[in-house]
């Protein structure tokens, strides 16, 4: 009897011991799974969604706290004062925490753009803050960066632009030197030279010669993939529309200008470049025109600006589209300004574009703490990204210009070319989102 009482008491001692131990080991397993689905939160697991901009956390600094950066426009009341130099980097809203989204949520980013683009540097400052938006774009997966064309003659104009692209590491993009000896002179020229200028990797030729170069490339590589597509039908017996896309798509390259348009008349009027800019380019976007009518400088500057805008307009194979420097009501990147706050972070003094805007300023005596007009640097952007992420718009025009360079827009007779126009008055917003690309370069 005893012998029984024992092994019924060291039976339920059993039983007590394994039910605890199994309680521990569900317990932790428990903790375990609830750390796996809500991890610490710290600077490594934070998930930063940039929307359009996708900036990397190796190439630009983000803040610590978890921030998400607005691609819509913001109420009045919360966007930035563009005529001070408070304004950093864009216009941010602070979040407590960023859920990660869906596999089946996220959009593949558009194609980069193969972008030249063709700059005055010389009559304003703007052109600076829109080449660094080009560098800046690349560096973002959304444009390929490749060439820059100067349309002001001689060449200190060429080794200050590239002297810019090198310090934001785009010291290898090819300058092209303006068809046409357009007079002009800058006062952060040789600021920029003296700083950063690099002969190793500067490489410059004729403008029209470099734009053939680049679309005889663009035409090698077409015709390869004519034959990759000649095969590809062959072997699977299809039809040209049966084709895959990426085979049937035809590479182009998109061209913006911000100065004068002298490089893009000659390419036109050159035969073999003519030929190739119809096929492999696939529109011109032209700073200049004043909105409805009036002088613009681009256009009126020389008889020979005069001249390369009419025989643009007239004889372009292409798409064109106008992003007017003035308008009547505002429609335009004249009501926007950029850079201010370059000049605040620049506290080295050492960026390449706050220093022209500093010595732009100081030549004639402007107060720049607000920025400048971003007539280049909105038609840039624009022409770059899709009109979702600008809020922008295009608009079927019809556009005179005289032989003064006069010019006039007008709803009244048929369109023959097509203007930028914005979809929102909310100016601060369009200038926080220029800010943050232009301040994205500072080192």
């Amino acid at each position: 009897m005893k012998e029984n009482v024992g092994i019924v008491i060291l039976l339920l001692v059993t039983t007590i011991v394994y039910s605890i131990v199994l309680l521990s080991i569900k317990s932790n397993t428990r903790n375990g799974e609830a750390a796996e689905e809500e991890p610490a939160l710290s600077e490594d697991t934070v998930s930063y969604d940039m929307a359009a901009l996708r900036l990397h956390e190796e190439d630009i600094p983000i803040p610590t706290q978890a921030y998400y950066f607005t691609t819509a426009p913001v109420s009045s009341s919360e966007r930035p004062a563009v005529s001070t130099d408070g304004m950093v980097a864009g216009t941010y809203r602070a979040v407590d925490r960023i859920e990660k989204p869906k596999p089946e949520e996220l959009t593949p980013p558009p194609e980069p753009v193969n972008l030249v683009i063709d700059l005055d540097y010389n009559s304003d400052v703007d052109d600076t803050a829109a080449l660094r938006i080009a560098a800046m774009l690349d560096r973002m997966g959304r444009v390929h960066l490749l060439a820059a064309m100067a349309s002001t003659g001689g060449e200190k104009v060429c080794k200050a632009m590239h002297s810019q692209l090198s310090y934001d590491g785009y010291g290898g993009v090819p300058i092209g030197m303006a068809a046409k000896n357009v007079p002009g002179g800058s006062p952060y020229w040789d600021d920029l030279i003296n700083h950063y200028f690099s002969a190793g990797d500067y490489r410059v030729s004729n403008s029209v010669e470099l734009y053939k170069q680049i679309l005889r490339e663009m035409d090698r590589r077409e015709k390869e993939k004519e034959q990759e597509r000649k095969r590809y039908k062959e072997l699977f017996e299809l039809k040209d529309e049966e084709l895959p896309e990426e085979l049937k798509a035809v590479e182009k390259i998109r061209i913006v200008t911000t100065g004068y348009l002298v490089n893009v008349e000659a390419l036109i009027k050159d035969p073999e470049g003519n030929s190739l800019m119809s096929r492999y380019v696939d529109s011109v976007w032209v700073t200049g025109g004043i909105y409805l009518q009036g002088d613009d400088h681009n256009f009126v500057c020389t008889k020979d600006c005069a001249q390369a805008a009419r025989y643009v307009l007239a004889h372009c194979p292409v798409t064109l589209i106008f992003s007017s420097s003035a308008s009547t009501d505002n429609e335009d990147g004249n009501s926007i300004f950029c850079g201010g706050s370059i000049l605040a972070l620049d506290k080295n003094g050492t960026d390449p574009v706050a220093m022209a805007y500093r010595d732009y300023g100081k030549a004639n005596n402007v107060a720049m703490f607000g920025g400048r007009n971003a007539w280049d640097p909105f038609c840039l952007w624009a022409a770059t990204l899709p009109q979702e992420e600008t809020n922008t718009r295009l608009e079927a025009v019809y556009l005179m210009i005289a032989e003064s360079g006069y010019n006039r827009f007008s709803y009244q007779d048929p369109p023959n070319t097509q203007i930028i126009r914005r979809n929102s008055n909310e100016l601060g917003w369009y200038s926080s989102q220029l800010e943050l690309l232009i301040n994205a370069g500072l080192r």
